[in-house]
């Protein structure tokens, strides 16, 4: 019964802390929110297809310029969590195909991250420790999934850290020019996505999480 409560409470606290993450203030879920996630659990539906969705619906929502307000509440993110499930519960129908895809999925994340790590250049010589983490990781036959978005999210946190004044200022032009926003909060949400993605094309740094293979 323990263990089970503890999976439980991961599962909410994983769920919020993604959506926080994308969000950023108010830190906190609703009661309506808290209900919903419930329900997704009640639903049966895995952290990590929940997480997709709630990426796919923040990836969606950015890509709309001139958005004058921000997401609000986890319920905006349902529908998208909701197909991300369905499609997860299509691909479970071909059982082997399934596995197999995973394998794929693995196996090709791991070229990219050992090839990174290979030629890993000097200036983002700071990523080395996480991707070294998720290498060993994913030479495991079953593969911790929710660690290595864990991982991702630590990457992500790096690259902003040890971006400069002048990378940062030349990302801020191009926010400016491209979103009309007026919260200092959500500005620096998109700022961030926007600088780390720029950093990521630029020195090629592959992504971690499995989502993206």
């Amino acid at each position: 019964m323990k263990r089970k409560n503890e999976q439980r409470s991961e599962y909410f606290q994983s769920i919020a802390r993604y959506f926080f993450k994308q969000r950023g203030a108010p830190f906190f879920l609703s009661s309506t929110e808290l209900n919903l996630v419930e329900k997704w659990e009640k639903m049966e539906i895995p952290l990590f297809v929940v997480l997709e969705g709630i990426k796919r619906a923040f990836d969606n929502y950015i890509r709309k310029p001139g958005r004058k307000t921000k997401i609000q509440t986890l319920a905006y993110c349902e529908n998208q969590v909701l197909n991300a499930f369905d499609q997860y519960r299509d691909r479970r129908v071909g059982g082997e195909r399934e596995r197999k895809g995973r394998t794929e999925k693995r196996n090709r994340a791991r070229a990219e991250i050992k090839k990174f790590l290979d030629t890993l250049p000097g200036q983002i010589g700071y990523l080395k420790d996480a991707y070294s983490r998720a290498q060993r990781l994913l030479s495991h036959r079953h593969v911790d999934e929710e660690e290595l978005e864990r991982i991702e999210g630590e990457v992500e946190g790096l690259i902003w850290e040890h971006s400069s004044e002048e990378e940062r200022e030349r990302v801020k032009t191009d926010v400016r020019a491209e979103y009309k926003i007026k919260e200092k909060e959500e500005f620096l949400r998109i700022l961030r996505m926007k600088l780390v993605k720029a950093l990521r094309d630029g020195y090629k740094i592959p992504y971690i999480s499995l989502f993206y293979y």
